[in-house]
């Protein structure tokens, strides 16, 4: 049987890595979101490539005026957006390496647990032997 002391510290780890876990997902969420946005950002910047490349035609010489404005406002549409997404990427990076970091800090609890539940099962298995030990020991006395 496992000593109170010991039973209370594998308790106490398994609590940590609840929490680690927790603020582990926490991290991953936030990381996520920025990908998120930054994936939004991108598929509009290529929705607005594709609408530039297909709406750039024009059929008459009144379209002439209004075409030059047109490239000019998604031009001007695409770089904001690539502005964005730069701003966005040392975000992303700080986030990702919070996420590792977090996630490092989470697997030492899980391996402390689990090297603290497998020295205590050694040890139960000695504790173990020593009394069958002494069981034999005394019905050879006796």
């Amino acid at each position: 049987m496992a000593t109170d002391a010991a039973r209370r510290r594998i308790r106490a780890l398994g609590t940590m890595e609840r929490v680690k876990r927790m603020e582990t997902e926490q991290k991953a969420r936030d990381a996520a979101a920025i990908r998120d946005r930054m994936g939004r950002m991108e598929r509009e910047k290529q929705a607005l490539l594709r609408r530039i490349s297909q709406e750039s035609r024009i059929d008459g010489m009144e379209g002439a005026a209004y075409l030059g404005r047109f490239i000019r406002s998604i031009r001007a549409e695409i770089e904001r957006l690539d502005a964005e997404m730069t701003r966005l990427r040392p975000d992303l990076n700080r986030a990702e390496e919070t996420l590792r970091a977090a996630m490092a800090e989470q697997k030492t609890f899980e391996i402390l647990k689990v090297s603290r539940l497998a020295a205590e099962h050694r040890a139960e298995k000695k504790r173990e032997a020593a009394r069958l030990d002494e069981i034999a020991l005394q019905t050879w006395r006796y």
